[in-house]
């Protein structure tokens, strides 16, 4: 059960702050991923799911951070492509819910973060393009889609751009990741540089040098560890340049 939590005033430092969860749009329901929720939890901060619903906007408002969690494809015309046989299933609603919440969340000034699909709704909607399936469009690339038993171990390590707010925060050099996608940053949008790579190259983690916007495309959330608590914990200054 969700508790409606007493709204933070954190003032642009890090604290306990309430968090919105953009929803995945599923037809019937309103959800998100319990490990999100546990997640923000773990970190020290309250969780508030934002539905796709006329609240919406009125509920950004109120919150410190909005999170944009993980999910299907985009689709390839947000970024100017066809799709290839190999794109999955795509959301278009969700697309259109998440584009306008980053819209209103740049006009408030509220910080944002994205896992995964997050990360990528992030550089599609800021003008950066995808690649739509790594294993038939990046050559000698890492198996990056894990499932199964494997969702919540780790699967390959990530390199922390020097000078990034991510190896600041973090304060490593490498870090061992769960990672699940099949699509990743092709185009960086402008504005953003790389956080985190992956060892063949793909891009696992972005922030903008000029907004309060950031994102992995690797799953935190899922490795309860001292590193990723402290992830959550500090998800404000993983967003403010």
């Amino acid at each position: 059960m969700l508790v409606i939590p007493l709204l933070s005033s954190c003032g642009g430092k890090d604290g306990p702050l309430t968090v919105g969860i953009a929803e995945t749009c599923r037809e019937g329901s309103v959800s998100v991923g319990r490990t999100y929720i546990d997640a923000v939890v773990r970190g020290g901060h309250t969780p508030l799911v934002i539905p796709d619903s006329p609240t919406a906007t009125s509920l950004l408002a109120k919150v410190d951070l909005l999170l944009l969690i993980g999910g299907d494809d985009i689709e390839p015309g947000r970024y100017g492509e066809e799709p290839l046989p190999e794109c999955g299933e795509t959301e278009p609603e969700r697309d259109r819910f998440e584009s306008a919440l980053l819209d209103e969340a740049v006009r408030l000034g509220k910080p944002v973060f994205g896992i995964c699909r997050g990360l990528q709704m992030i550089n599609v909607h800021f003008g950066g393009t995808l690649y739509q399936d790594i294993p038939t469009q990046y050559e000698s690339a890492l198996e990056h889609k894990c499932g199964g038993p494997r969702i919540t171990e780790i699967v390959h390590t990530v390199g922390l751009a020097p000078g990034s707010r991510l190896k600041a925060v973090l304060g490593v050099d490498s870090l061992g990741v769960n990672s699940s996608h099949h699509q990743a940053v092709k185009d960086l949008a402008p504005g953003f540089r790389v956080s985190a790579t992956a060892p063949d190259g793909i891009i696992e983690g972005i922030e903008s040098s000029t907004l309060p916007v950031a994102g992995v495309q690797f799953h935190p959330e899922r490795l309860d560890s001292a590193a990723f608590n402290l992830l959550f914990t500090r998800i404000l200054s993983l967003c403010r340049p």
